[in-house]
């Protein structure tokens, strides 16, 4: 498991080193609602419950991030799904499965909209750096996967079921189930299950242009996609643990065109296959003259095949452009935890990270690449007297390119010092105070370096690292407020500074891009988080969940003196409400909306900057659930849901309109 996912597990369960005061002035998060505030290692994180969510009965991880606060997402014009915090690049970005890293390859980033949630019961999503501990490249966001329970009573058995359609005809099936037995002292807990996807396309919003509509649906914006997961661990009652973990999927998708310009990419994913395989160990607590240590061993093994064809027109019969892509990735990791005298902790971390991909651009032969990354890093959390601690860290961070795709100019290896503080106190049981600030590098891609990306591209292997340096201070409260019963707030003001940011510039004779080291971009704002709930029973009762996020982006361009222009597609507002109620014969009701301001974009064929306007999304739902006395299922979930009531015309990026209209059913056994 990654340092991110054992920080949050320390406020989730009880710490294993015995002696560690700093770990147990964590509060426990008891998450009752589908997002839940945080504080790691002084930077503040959400906890979100997928099975709470109203989005799908199998969902994918953008689906997932749509629904979670301060994470921006959009899809981009080669149909991948990118991220964005605190106007950071999706790069920059560290996406853990089961402390497996995703976002390690060819391109340094992970697509959600492939990742599957199968079997997923946590999401945590830390907008800073929450620890130096989880690897290279991890700096501007961590969002970490949890596939289930760590261990259940012996004898515990349970199995879940969704399915799901809507008026474009989409269908979504899911299958699982897990169980727990006694074996060798100890209990083993296994987990398994499947789903499958179909979708022809999504509903065209009514203000939306696209010439080769066909029945309302959005042109190749279909998706067939099958994903499953097996997972076994086996655990002591002294600590001790040995668990696998196994998923993968394959996927057909289209590329919707960008409607703003004439010659817009024509791409299809014919073939999208990847699998995730993860072991992991550990002692459990042992003693030493210091004190209580643990030991955790794991590595993994990310692999994948991308196949990418473009086409003549907008028919999709003539294939003009073929790419081929085989990705994989291994990683090794060791974390020692140890309680230190005065209730202090250390954690020391070692990860390597290697990749590996093979590019084949037909009918030329396939060129391999190969980069190696490490990360070796060291982090202390001190008690400040009862109710303050304060933890400290620093880590070196070594890229290197072994092999180049036989060019003769291949980047020096690259390393570089990090670093980060924090600061969490506990005014009282309610309200915690936390603060931190870090500095780290990301190492560039092997696609930012090389990649030609169907002739788009010129690759630039002398890219140099950008670095981050971000500060953050916020504000965590967890009670009964006034006559409100339950209340969660959480506020955050943030800095980031991004210097030799990785920035796109377009060449001409003939038009091409190239990735270049160019800007400084600083990001300034504030973010929120309110959950209320008027009444003590949970299913009669009121809520109202909301965030926000106001934020100033600054791109400066080094190239020239005191230029700026607006960050693209990052609206600097955006924020989203919503309102739970309950009705008659047991059903509750849910009315959301999400708001994102103005954004801008560049048309790359005449160079001019693209106002986006301000989008308010209405969604409506109703759902409804039932106790089941008898068989393997407990209880039933139905739901009926209305996305994007007024059909308004939302825009990810340019020429790329979010979904329209979309009714939904969705039925969840468990």
């Amino acid at each position: 498991m990654g340092g991110l996912t054992s920080a949050v597990a320390a406020q989730a369960t009880p710490p294993t080193t015995a002696d560690s005061a700093a770990a147990r002035r964590l509060h426990a998060v008891q998450v009752t609602e589908p997002r839940a505030p945080a504080v790691v290692g002084g930077a503040t994180a959400v906890v979100m419950q997928t099975g709470k969510l109203r989005g799908s009965p199998a969902p994918l991880l953008n689906h997932v991030l749509r629904e979670s606060p301060f994470v921006h997402v959009r899809q981009n014009s080669r149909g991948e799904t990118e991220l964005s915090v605190r106007g950071s690049d999706s790069r920059q970005a560290t996406i853990l499965l089961d402390g497996v890293p995703m976002s390690l390859g060819w391109d340094h980033r992970a697509d959600p909209s492939l990742i599957p949630m199968t079997g997923a019961e946590q999401l945590v999503i830390v907008r800073g750096l929450g620890s130096v501990l989880g690897g290279p490249n991890a700096l501007g966001g961590t969002i970490s996967i949890s596939q289930g329970p760590l261990s259940t009573p012996a004898g515990t058995r349970a199995a879940w079921a969704g399915v799901g359609v809507d008026r474009a005809t989409a269908f979504v099936l899911s299958l699982g189930a897990d169980r727990t037995v006694a074996a060798r002292s100890g209990t083993v807990t296994m987990r398994a299950g499947v789903s499958h996807r179909d979708r022809d396309g999504f509903a065209l919003p009514g203000g939306a242009t696209d010439p080769t509509s066909r029945e309302g649906l959005r042109t190749n914006s279909d998706l067939r996609e099958t994903d499953a997961f097996a997972s076994a661990r086996w655990k002591d009652p002294r600590g001790r643990f040995v668990g696998l973990t196994a998923t993968g999927f394959s996927a057909e998708r289209g590329v919707a065109p960008e409607e703003h310009l004439s010659a817009p990419r024509l791409w299809r994913y014919p073939d999208s296959k990847r699998a995730v395989i993860g072991l992991a160990a550990g002692t459990g607590p042992f003693t030493t003259r210091l004190g209580t240590g643990a030991l955790e061993l794991s590595s993994g093994l990310n692999a994948g095949h991308a196949r990418v064809e473009s086409f003549t027109d907008r028919t999709y019969r003539t294939v003009n452009g073929r790419e081929l892509g085989d990705e994989r990735t291994t990683s090794a990791r060791a974390l020692l935890t140890h309680s230190l005298p005065r209730g202090a902790s250390l954690g020391v971390s070692w990860t390597r990270a290697d990749v590996r991909y093979i590019e084949t651009l037909a009918p030329a032969a396939g060129v391999r690449y190969r980069q190696i990354l490490t990360s070796t890093a060291a982090e202390v959390a001190l008690p400040v007297g009862a109710h303050t601690s304060v933890s400290l860290g620093a880590a070196f961070d070594g890229a290197n390119a072994p092999e180049s795709g036989g060019r003769e100019s291949a980047p020096a290896p690259f390393d570089d010092l990090g670093w980060r503080a924090g600061l969490t106190h506990e005014l009282s049981d309610a309200w915690r105070l936390s603060a931190s600030t870090s500095s780290r590098a990301r190492f560039p891609s092997l696609r930012e370096l090389y990649s030609g990306a169907l002739n788009r591209f010129r690759p630039n292997p002398d890219l140099k690292p950008e670095t981050l340096l971000g500060i953050e201070g916020g504000v965590t409260y967890r009670g009964a407020l006034g006559d409100i019963p339950q209340a969660t707030v959480q506020m955050t003001a943030f800095r980031h500074h991004l210097s030799d940011a990785v920035v796109r510039i377009t060449l001409s004779d003939p038009t091409r891009f190239m990735r270049v080291n160019r800007d400084a971009i600083e990001s300034l704002g504030l973010e929120g988080l309110l959950g209320l709930t008027f009444g003590n029973v949970r299913d009669q009762s009121v809520t109202l969940d909301g965030d926000f996020s106001v934020q100033r982006i600054t791109i400066r361009d080094q190239t020239a003196l005191s230029a700026e222009r607006h960050s693209e597609n990052n609206p600097e507002l955006r924020g989203s409400a919503t309102l739970g109620f309950p009705l008659a014969y047991g059903m509750r009701g849910f009315g959301s909306a999400r708001h994102a301001g103005v954004q801008y974009c560049l048309n790359v064929e005449t160079g001019a900057e693209v106002n986006l306007a301000a989008t308010t999304v209405t969604d409506l739902s109703l759902e409804r659930s039932f106790s089941l006395a008898r068989g393997v299922f407990r209880s039933l979930r139905a739901l009926v849901a209305a996305d994007n009531v007024a059909n308004t015309t939302a825009f990810d990026q340019c020429g790329l309109a979010q979904p329209g209209r979309t009714l939904r059913v969705m039925l969840s056994l468990r």
